[in-house]
């Protein structure tokens, strides 16, 4: 910061410096160095604050583009049309299926470091205060705002999701429930699978349903390359 100041006088105006002591950007004005800050909100559109550089993060969760079977040839399907189907919608995370199977529990999909983040869905409205409090169904968890797909339909109210369910093949603390996942989300036919129906505020909630039944399948952003900055 010291060095910066004593460049003030061959600096343009209108030029950005970033201070790697302290974090903080700064732009050349006819004053001198005026440090930047950047306008931040809590994914439901309703809390405003300044920040110095980067705003806190947020989790999306969004859903596949159409409902499938439990045949999605295996967690790693899945996790697959989670990916190219966010890359389809240029969101640039990293996004896994919202699924327990035997290789993993769901509740473990998220890093310890992120689960305290806040939940938001494709246009950044909150679902849930963290990923925590999702999977536990607490006080303030339960998803109100509406779950959009990537190309953006409302599974709550398009016609595509009769049913209103969501697949997870999960206990009720988010772990592998056994002979509950399709056969891996690898059957079609024979098995059964734990589905949930959305907009009803438990995610995790151990309903069966045949293998063959075209149910909702969501994915949650569990990486993320840049933090969102306004």
């Amino acid at each position: 910061k010291e060095l910066m100041l004593k460049s003030s006088s061959t600096v343009p105006e209108g030029s950005l410096a970033y201070v790697r002591e302290g974090s903080n950007a700064f732009l050349r004005t006819p004053r001198g160095w005026s440090r930047l800050l950047v306008l931040c909100w809590d994914g439901g559109g309703h809390t405003l604050w300044l920040a110095p550089t980067n705003c806190p993060s947020a989790l999306r969760l969004v859903a596949l583009n159409v409902p499938l079977s439990g045949d999605m040839s295996g967690i790693r399907g899945a996790d697959l049309q989670c990916y190219r189907q966010s890359q389809e919608a240029r969101l640039y995370g990293t996004f896994r299926a919202f699924l327990s199977a035997p290789s993993q529990d769901l509740a473990s999909i998220v890093k310890r470091t992120d689960r305290t983040l806040p939940i938001v869905n494709l246009k950044g409205q909150l679902l849930a205060r963290s990923w925590s409090s999702l999977l536990q169904s607490q006080a303030g968890a339960a998803p109100r705002s509406p779950i959009y797909t990537f190309s953006g339909r409302n599974v709550l109210t398009d016609a595509l999701w009769p049913r209103r369910l969501t697949w997870h093949g999960s206990t009720l603390r988010g772990g592998h429930a056994q002979r509950r996942d399709c056969r891996g989300w690898r059957s079609s036919g024979p098995g059964e699978g734990l589905a949930a129906p959305l907009g009803q505020g438990r995610l995790l909630a151990g309903q069966r349903h045949n293998c063959s039944e075209a149910l909702a399948v969501l994915c949650v952003e569990v990486a993320f390359p840049y933090r969102h900055m306004w």
